[in-house]
């Protein structure tokens, strides 16, 4: 396993649906965040590739090929890498805006109509022994590799959307991060995206402040 894969490996995994946490791999880009520079976990379109494998979103196999698929795209490896990223930033503000009450952002909304229809010809029913299943089309190209990806996330996108969990949608209780997660708990009063992380800032800060003398 390479440096880049175990880095990749080590983001943590709690939007509890694939595409949340895609839009989990930065920080710094909520509004009135008092973070002074934007902190991306992805450098670079491997990192992406093992990120989906890391997410269980392409199998061990795909993840080799497609690895190999990048290795030999050279420079426009580059393009490709800010496509996936655009994905990302235009699916967070529509996601954001949702998390804090607003309206679903109409831009951002019919860019995810363009991506489900610009990504239709990657997925194709196929028949299994267990019965007709939709299945992502192996790609051939780096160009087919970005649709397939984005429609992997855009479909994830379109099901929240449309589902009943959308009520469940949070964003982290510390201003600071800019994570979003499906509250899941039974009481649905989970603040915090991880609470031995942003938690534990939060009720650290309190009790210095609970301490400070006048």
């Amino acid at each position: 396993m390479s440096i880049g894969q175990l880095k990749i490996n080590a983001i943590r995994l709690v939007g509890g649906v694939g595409v949340l946490d895609y839009l989990n791999s930065c920080d710094g880009r909520r509004p009135g965040t008092a973070l002074t520079e934007v902190v991306d976990k992805l450098s670079n379109l491997d990192d992406i590739v093992h990120w989906f494998l890391h997410a269980a979103l392409i199998t061990p196999a795909e993840h080799q090929r497609l690895i190999e698929l990048v290795a030999a795209s050279s420079w426009h490896s580059i393009t490709a890498f800010k496509r996936l990223i655009v994905v990302r930033e235009t699916l967070y503000r529509l996601f954001l805006g949702l998390a804090l009450g607003a309206s679903a952002d109409p831009e951002a909304l019919e860019a995810l109509n363009e991506m489900l229809v610009e990504s239709a010809d990657q997925r194709v029913l196929v028949s299994t022994p267990m019965g007709v299943i939709w299945r992502w089309r192996s790609p051939e190209t780096l160009d087919a590799m970005v649709a397939g990806f984005t429609g992997r996330l855009a479909v994830q996108a379109a099901d929240l959307l449309t589902s009943a969990d959308l009520a469940r949608l949070k964003v982290c209780g510390t201003p600071n991060c800019d994570w979003l997660f499906l509250d899941t708990s039974k009481n649905g009063r989970r603040r915090w995206c991880q609470m031995n992380v942003c938690g534990a800032k939060e009720k650290a800060k309190r009790a210095v402040g609970q301490n400070a003398y006048p």
